[in-house]
Protein backbone atom coordinates (compact mmCIF):
# COMPACT_ATOMS: atom_id res chain seq x y z
CA UNK A 1 0.00 0.00 0.00
CA UNK A 2 1.46 3.35 -1.02
CA UNK A 3 1.43 6.04 1.61
CA UNK A 4 1.45 9.79 1.46
CA UNK A 5 4.68 11.78 1.44
CA UNK A 6 5.57 15.45 1.48
CA UNK A 7 5.20 15.77 -2.28
CA UNK A 8 1.77 14.15 -2.26
CA UNK A 9 0.34 16.39 0.45
CA UNK A 10 -0.85 19.61 -1.15
CA UNK A 11 -3.83 20.62 0.97
CA UNK A 12 -6.05 23.38 -0.38
CA UNK A 13 -7.46 26.04 1.92
CA UNK A 14 -11.25 26.23 1.75
CA UNK A 15 -13.79 28.38 3.61
CA UNK A 16 -17.33 27.04 3.97
CA UNK A 17 -20.16 27.93 6.32
CA UNK A 18 -17.83 29.81 8.65
CA UNK A 19 -15.31 26.95 8.89
CA UNK A 20 -11.76 26.95 7.55
CA UNK A 21 -10.40 23.69 6.17
CA UNK A 22 -7.28 22.35 4.54
CA UNK A 23 -8.30 19.56 2.17
CA UNK A 24 -6.11 17.07 0.33
CA UNK A 25 -8.21 15.66 -2.48
CA UNK A 26 -6.92 12.82 -4.69
CA UNK A 27 -7.46 13.00 -8.42
CA UNK A 28 -9.86 10.06 -8.24
CA UNK A 29 -12.20 9.10 -5.43
CA UNK A 30 -14.53 6.13 -4.99
CA UNK A 31 -18.24 6.83 -4.70
CA UNK A 32 -19.30 6.84 -1.95
CA UNK A 33 -16.05 7.83 -0.30
CA UNK A 34 -14.69 7.61 3.25
CA UNK A 35 -12.89 10.86 4.14
CA UNK A 36 -10.45 11.20 7.02
CA UNK A 37 -10.91 14.10 9.44
CA UNK A 38 -7.67 15.44 10.98
CA UNK A 39 -8.45 17.16 14.28
CA UNK A 40 -5.75 19.34 15.84
CA UNK A 41 -5.22 19.95 19.53
CA UNK A 42 -5.53 23.02 21.75
CA UNK A 43 -3.70 26.04 20.24
CA UNK A 44 -3.25 24.25 16.93
CA UNK A 45 -4.76 24.99 13.53
CA UNK A 46 -5.66 23.33 10.24
CA UNK A 47 -1.99 23.17 9.18
CA UNK A 48 -0.37 21.32 12.08
CA UNK A 49 -1.62 17.75 11.63
CA UNK A 50 -0.25 17.02 8.16
CA UNK A 51 2.96 15.40 9.39
CA UNK A 52 0.76 12.79 11.04
CA UNK A 53 -0.96 12.22 7.70
CA UNK A 54 2.18 10.71 6.16
CA UNK A 55 1.12 7.10 6.92
CA UNK A 56 -2.30 7.60 5.32
CA UNK A 57 -2.76 5.60 2.09
CA UNK A 58 -2.75 7.46 -1.19
CA UNK A 59 -6.23 7.99 -2.56
CA UNK A 60 -7.64 9.14 0.78
CA UNK A 61 -9.64 12.36 0.96
CA UNK A 62 -8.20 14.18 4.00
CA UNK A 63 -10.06 17.08 5.62
CA UNK A 64 -8.38 19.16 8.35
CA UNK A 65 -10.72 21.69 10.00
CA UNK A 66 -9.63 24.68 12.02
CA UNK A 67 -11.24 24.67 15.47
CA UNK A 68 -13.72 27.55 15.85
CA UNK A 69 -12.37 29.45 18.88
CA UNK A 70 -9.46 31.82 18.25
CA UNK A 71 -6.98 31.89 21.15
CA UNK A 72 -4.04 33.78 19.63
CA UNK A 73 -2.15 34.29 16.38
CA UNK A 74 -2.77 31.11 14.36
CA UNK A 75 -3.90 29.39 17.57
CA UNK A 76 -7.35 27.84 17.95
CA UNK A 77 -9.26 25.68 20.37
CA UNK A 78 -12.40 23.58 20.16
CA UNK A 79 -13.77 25.36 23.23
CA UNK A 80 -12.76 27.48 26.20
CA UNK A 81 -10.55 25.85 28.79
CA UNK A 82 -12.13 25.61 32.25
CA UNK A 83 -11.86 23.32 35.30
CA UNK A 84 -15.05 21.54 34.23
CA UNK A 85 -14.74 19.77 30.88
CA UNK A 86 -17.61 20.66 28.49
CA UNK A 87 -20.53 18.28 28.29
CA UNK A 88 -21.12 15.88 25.45
CA UNK A 89 -24.03 18.13 24.50
CA UNK A 90 -21.58 20.98 23.85
CA UNK A 91 -19.65 18.71 21.53
CA UNK A 92 -22.93 17.73 19.86
CA UNK A 93 -23.32 21.35 18.74
CA UNK A 94 -19.72 21.45 17.50
CA UNK A 95 -20.11 18.12 15.72
CA UNK A 96 -23.36 19.11 14.02
CA UNK A 97 -21.83 22.31 12.68
CA UNK A 98 -18.62 20.64 11.55
CA UNK A 99 -20.31 17.76 9.77
CA UNK A 100 -22.84 20.09 8.15
CA UNK A 101 -19.96 22.10 6.66
CA UNK A 102 -18.18 18.93 5.50
CA UNK A 103 -21.37 17.61 3.89
CA UNK A 104 -22.02 20.96 2.21
CA UNK A 105 -18.57 20.91 0.62
CA UNK A 106 -18.87 17.29 -0.46
CA UNK A 107 -22.34 17.86 -1.93
CA UNK A 108 -21.00 20.85 -3.82
CA UNK A 109 -18.22 18.68 -5.21
CA UNK A 110 -20.71 16.01 -6.25
CA UNK A 111 -20.01 13.07 -3.95
CA UNK A 112 -21.44 11.76 -0.72
CA UNK A 113 -20.16 10.36 2.57
CA UNK A 114 -20.98 6.80 3.52
CA UNK A 115 -18.80 6.84 6.64
CA UNK A 116 -15.75 8.74 7.79
CA UNK A 117 -12.54 8.03 9.67
CA UNK A 118 -10.99 10.36 12.26
CA UNK A 119 -7.58 11.12 13.68
CA UNK A 120 -7.26 13.53 16.59
CA UNK A 121 -4.45 14.72 18.83
CA UNK A 122 -4.95 15.78 22.47
CA UNK A 123 -8.00 18.09 22.57
CA UNK A 124 -8.66 17.02 18.98
CA UNK A 125 -8.65 13.45 20.27
CA UNK A 126 -11.44 14.35 22.70
CA UNK A 127 -13.34 15.75 19.71
CA UNK A 128 -12.67 12.49 17.86
CA UNK A 129 -14.11 10.49 20.76
CA UNK A 130 -17.16 12.78 20.83
CA UNK A 131 -17.85 12.24 17.13
CA UNK A 132 -17.45 8.48 17.55
CA UNK A 133 -19.98 8.44 20.40
CA UNK A 134 -22.46 10.92 18.96
CA UNK A 135 -22.40 9.71 15.34
CA UNK A 136 -21.65 6.05 15.93
CA UNK A 137 -23.30 4.91 12.69
CA UNK A 138 -21.18 7.28 10.58
CA UNK A 139 -17.79 6.72 12.18
CA UNK A 140 -15.64 3.77 11.12
CA UNK A 141 -12.01 4.08 12.28
CA UNK A 142 -10.75 6.42 14.99
CA UNK A 143 -7.10 7.13 15.83
CA UNK A 144 -6.67 9.01 19.10
CA UNK A 145 -3.25 10.34 20.06
CA UNK A 146 -2.42 11.55 23.59
CA UNK A 147 -6.02 12.08 24.66
CA UNK A 148 -8.87 10.82 26.85
CA UNK A 149 -12.65 10.50 27.28
CA UNK A 150 -14.11 12.78 29.98
CA UNK A 151 -15.52 10.74 32.84
CA UNK A 152 -18.98 12.33 32.60
CA UNK A 153 -19.27 11.31 28.94
CA UNK A 154 -19.01 7.65 29.82
CA UNK A 155 -22.29 7.91 31.69
CA UNK A 156 -23.90 10.03 28.95
CA UNK A 157 -22.84 7.52 26.28
CA UNK A 158 -23.72 4.46 28.30
CA UNK A 159 -26.44 3.28 25.90
CA UNK A 160 -24.44 3.82 22.73
CA UNK A 161 -23.18 0.75 20.86
CA UNK A 162 -19.73 1.04 19.30
CA UNK A 163 -19.60 -2.56 18.14
CA UNK A 164 -18.71 -1.73 14.52
CA UNK A 165 -16.03 0.85 15.34
CA UNK A 166 -12.27 0.34 15.39
CA UNK A 167 -9.98 2.47 17.58
CA UNK A 168 -6.22 3.03 17.66
CA UNK A 169 -5.01 4.71 20.84
CA UNK A 170 -1.42 5.93 21.15
CA UNK A 171 -0.14 7.40 24.40
CA UNK A 172 3.13 8.23 26.11
CA UNK A 173 3.89 6.75 29.52
CA UNK A 174 5.61 10.02 30.46
CA UNK A 175 2.74 12.24 29.33
CA UNK A 176 2.41 14.92 32.04
CA UNK A 177 -0.48 16.70 30.30
CA UNK A 178 -2.82 13.73 29.90
CA UNK A 179 -1.75 10.88 32.24
CA UNK A 180 -1.68 7.50 30.53
CA UNK A 181 -4.18 6.08 33.02
CA UNK A 182 -6.83 8.26 31.40
CA UNK A 183 -6.07 6.70 28.01
CA UNK A 184 -6.21 3.21 29.50
CA UNK A 185 -9.55 4.02 31.12
CA UNK A 186 -10.88 5.16 27.75
CA UNK A 187 -9.71 1.92 26.11
CA UNK A 188 -11.41 -0.16 28.81
CA UNK A 189 -14.68 1.72 28.37
CA UNK A 190 -14.58 1.35 24.57
CA UNK A 191 -14.00 -2.39 24.88
CA UNK A 192 -17.00 -2.63 27.19
CA UNK A 193 -18.98 -0.94 24.40
CA UNK A 194 -17.79 -3.78 22.12
CA UNK A 195 -15.44 -1.62 20.06
CA UNK A 196 -12.20 -3.08 18.71
CA UNK A 197 -9.27 -1.31 20.36
CA UNK A 198 -5.53 -1.31 19.62
CA UNK A 199 -3.49 0.35 22.36
CA UNK A 200 0.06 1.54 21.68
CA UNK A 201 2.11 2.94 24.54
CA UNK A 202 5.68 4.16 24.53
CA UNK A 203 8.28 5.78 26.79
CA UNK A 204 7.47 9.31 25.57
CA UNK A 205 5.66 12.45 26.69
CA UNK A 206 2.71 14.25 25.09
CA UNK A 207 3.37 13.08 21.54
CA UNK A 208 3.34 9.96 19.37
CA UNK A 209 6.40 7.68 19.35
CA UNK A 210 8.08 6.27 16.24
CA UNK A 211 6.79 2.76 16.99
CA UNK A 212 3.22 3.94 17.46
CA UNK A 213 3.56 6.05 14.32
CA UNK A 214 4.47 2.90 12.36
CA UNK A 215 1.49 1.09 13.88
CA UNK A 216 -0.70 3.98 12.81
CA UNK A 217 0.27 3.27 9.21
CA UNK A 218 -0.88 -0.34 9.54
CA UNK A 219 -4.12 0.77 11.17
CA UNK A 220 -5.14 3.00 8.28
CA UNK A 221 -3.73 0.78 5.52
CA UNK A 222 -6.25 -1.99 6.20
CA UNK A 223 -9.59 -1.75 4.36
CA UNK A 224 -8.57 1.24 2.27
Amino acid sequence: MNKMNDQNIKPEKIEIQGWTFRISRPAELPEPTIPLLLLHGHLGNENVMWTLAKPIPQGTLIIAPRAPMKMGVDQYSWHEISPQWPSLETYQTLGDELLEAVRAWMNREGFTISQFDIMGFSQGGVMAYALAILYSELVRKVAVLASFIPQSWMKEGDRVSLAHQVFFIAHGMKDDIVPIDKARHAAEWLEKKNAQVTFCQADTGHRISADCFNSLEKFFSNDR
